[in-house]
């Protein structure tokens, strides 16, 4: 598992923006981390194409970030530290099967 602020530039995700079901894999293109805390919002390049949508890079929110590939393995993104109350739905990740 991966903390949400070890986030960094070029990293591959899958996320839940485009509220899809297969989920949407993107890139991040800043950092989580500016200044003295985690942002809220992330920039990525989203791959919409894989689901019948245009690429865009725009922002997402940061509890929509699922996993993220590291070493060719795809590893869960542990949101605990943005809100304790917000967290990926889990019918979501069950869909996703991770």
């Amino acid at each position: 598992m991966v903390k949400f602020s070890e986030l960094k530039k070029g990293d591959k995700i899958m996320h839940s923006h485009l509220g899809t079901s297969p989920t949407v894999s993107g890139i991040v293109m800043e950092s989580p981390k500016q200044g003295r805390g985690v942002k809220k919002t992330l920039l990525v390049k989203v791959m919409g194409s894989e689901v019948g949508m245009f690429d865009e890079i725009g922002s997402i929110y940061s509890n929509q970030v699922m996993e993220v590939e590291r070493d060719g393995a795809w590893l869960r993104v542990d949101q605990k530290e943005l809100n304790p109350m917000v967290c990926f739905p889990n019918f979501m990740l069950k869909a996703h099967g991770a």
